[in-house]
């Protein structure tokens, strides 16, 4: 365990930071590539719907690799986790530097996610396990800044290099910095915290994984053949099949995979859902915006990803401010500030004509808002349950949140593809493109009224509690 009081060694930083690459570098790969769809889909000759997989399918296995954390942390030492992680991650973006399919590109992306999957929840255990207390949050800002600062460069770094030099550079400027923190993880990571012979609960992955992974699938096989068919139903039924029969199994369990116990807190049950529906809200925006700006105002890649540049740094920015807002005021004023933003950026996108600093402004507004709101959200639920619960929180809300984005993403490649599936020129896919990302932009309005909803009721609740 951790000195209640020390200083950070040089060691510890290194460490922090190299474990906090690998995950940046999965996150700006997510989000540069999704600057550069339309030209995939054009150069693989695949659908919306199908590129979308890149992005989609990488959150998902990086879900299914969250989950194991606490069993990772529990088996493996924190150096092994992180040196094979990183190795596979960096084979993966070699696989995409010069692959010339779509199957070879998509599976080198799920490598990649695989290393996320590990780096993001490996990094906050080795910050409580090895931080002093009372530089605990320091160290933490440190880490989250590192992670969020890679949706604010990727789609602007992802649309400069892919217009001028090619989708695949992308790979090859990520490749050399998780080279390096390769190195920097092998020398400086360490292990502190006894290792133990646990076992896996595989019978819990098995199940909460198909619930994942058809969830992601029904998504898109209804927006494209409907819901009154096999496979649909089929998909449908191993959905909730996954999740009702890990509800059933996980109380017979000792240590459950994620302990489904902590849903008996209404602030975590309520603060989960919110969070849920808002993360599916603004991955919608990061799929369709790209995608609108350049199929239907016929910006190039570039331009699209400077469009998200403005948001993505507001939200970094807000975030370290939101904190600081917490812990000297409480949750009710940063949360309620992010959910105003967040209904007015929302509204906006909605209602205005789509234009290119319309969208623009929109975003930012949304960013802005978001990054009040996530991280303080998440914080407010899990100082709410019981200590011996929070970690099972964390767990819970990191493998939530990236589940929510995978859905997100697919819910725009859907209901933009349905509209787009009929179109046989190029006018009318224009046109279908339009009309597709003005429906989707209203039913986020409709997502984000009830995920504002659910909000105001944690806060409620926790001053009836208090």
């Amino acid at each position: 365990m951790p000195k209640l009081e020390g200083e950070l060694s040089t060691r510890l930083i290194l460490s922090v930071v190299s474990i906090g690459l690998l995950g940046f570098s999965d996150i700006m790969l997510e989000t540069a590539l999704n600057v550069s769809f339309p030209l995939l889909m054009t150069e693989f000759d695949v659908t919306s719907s199908t590129v979308q997989w890149l992005t989609s399918g990488v959150i998902l296995l990086t879900s299914m690799v969250v989950i194991l954390s606490p069993w990772l942390k529990q088996r493996f030492t924190n150096r092994s986790q992180f040196m094979v992680a990183t190795v596979i991650s960096i084979v993966g973006v070699l696989i995409d530097a010069v692959s010339s399919n779509f199957g070879l590109t998509l599976f080198g992306r799920l490598l990649q996610g695989i290393g996320g999957g590990v780096g993001m929840p490996l990094m906050y255990n080795v910050i409580f396990e090895q931080v002093p207390e009372n530089k605990r949050g320091t160290m933490v800002g440190i880490g989250s800044l590192i992670i969020s600062f890679a949706p604010a460069i990727g789609p602007a770094f992802g649309g400069y290099l892919t217009q001028n030099f090619g989708w695949r550079t992308v790979f090859w400027v990520v490749l050399p910095v998780q080279i390096g923190s390769l190195v920097i993880g092998w020398f400086t990571i360490k292990q502190v915290s006894r290792l133990t012979k646990e076992k896996l609960d595989l019978i819990g992955w098995v199940l909460l994984s198909a619930f994942f992974v058809a969830g992601i699938f029904v998504i898109e096989r209804i927006s494209s053949h409907g819901v009154t068919n096999i496979t649909s139903v089929a998909l449908l039924l191993m959905m909730f099949g996954g999740i009702g029969g890990y509800l059933l199994y996980a109380p017979h369990v000792v240590n459950p995979l994620l302990n489904p116990a902590i849903f008996k807190f209404k602030i975590f049950s309520l603060s989960i859902t919110a969070s849920f529906i808002t993360q599916v809200v603004n991955l919608t925006f990061n799929y369709a915006l790209p995608m609108t700006i350049q199929m239907v105002l016929f910006q190039n890649s570039q331009v699209a990803g400077l469009t998200l540049l403005p948001g993505a740094l507001g939200y970094a920015l807000m975030a370290i401010i939101s904190g600081r807002l917490y812990d000297r005021y409480g949750a009710r004023l940063p949360i309620m500030i992010g959910l105003v933003l967040i209904l007015i950026g929302t509204i906006m996108m909605a209602v205005l004509p789509i234009s290119l600093y319309g969208m623009l402004f929109s975003f930012l507004v949304i960013q802005l808002g978001s990054g009040f709101w996530f991280g303080n959200n998440m914080t407010n639920a899990i100082s709410h349950v019981p200590t011996n619960y929070q970690s099972a929180g964390n767990s819970i809300f990191t493998a939530t949140n990236n589940y929510s984005a995978a859905v997100g993403i697919a819910l725009a490649a859907g209901i933009i593809s349905i509209f787009q599936k009929h179109a046989d020129s190029a006018d009318r896919l224009i046109t279908a493109t339009h009309l597709g990302a003005t429906w989707l932009f209203r039913i986020d309005v409709f997502l984000i009224v009830l995920a504002a909803i659910f909000s105001v009721r944690v806060l409620t609740s926790v001053n009836k509690k208090g």
